[in-house]
């Protein structure tokens, strides 16, 4: 009986010490003044018509070096409409802009030049676009990055 109290104690303490470099380790203190420079595009593609880009200064999202906060420059900026909801892994694109899913089997697909945000698993596509290649993104709006001169191309898909 002993034992276990002392191995919950341990347990217990490897823990509570592997969430805190966890939230320590999700700080990014290594962003510098031109991390905050340049521009970056978002791309929007619809089924049909030509695709709309849009160049937009990383300067204007305050430090938020996030898809999320591309996307509300986009809306407040641009008059791109935006319709997402919320789940438990982030915001799940219904429309935005000219792309605009219509079947029952359509989703809105998020494509992206950044190295880290790039997918790795079986479903993961490599699209060009204007001599740029592109990965589907692993991550979701929220969490994706944006850097000087990344470019992030949506458009809809089907399964």
């Amino acid at each position: 009986m002993n034992k276990n109290k002392i191995l919950a104690v341990l347990l217990a303490a490897v823990l509570a010490l592997s969430l805190a470099f966890a939230f320590a380790a999700c700080t990014d203190d290594t962003k510098t003044p031109a991390d905050t420079q340049g521009t970056f595009k978002v791309v929007l593609i619809p089924k049909t018509g030509e695709a709309q880009e849009y160049t937009i200064d990383i300067s204007l999202l305050e430090g938020q070096l996030n898809g999320e906060a591309a996307i509300m420059q986009l809306a407040g900026n641009h008059g791109v409409s935006v319709s997402w909801e919320e789940s438990s892994y982030g915001k799940y694109f219904n429309s935005i802009g000219c792309v605009q899913p219509t079947e029952a089997n359509e989703y809105v697909r998020l494509f992206t030049t950044v190295e880290k945000d790039k997918g790795v698993d079986a479903y993961a596509t490599t699209i060009e676009y204007k001599g740029v290649s592109l990965t589907s993104s692993g991550v979701g709006i929220t969490q994706m990055s944006v850097e000087k001169d990344c470019v992030i191309l949506i458009r809809v898909d089907s399964y």
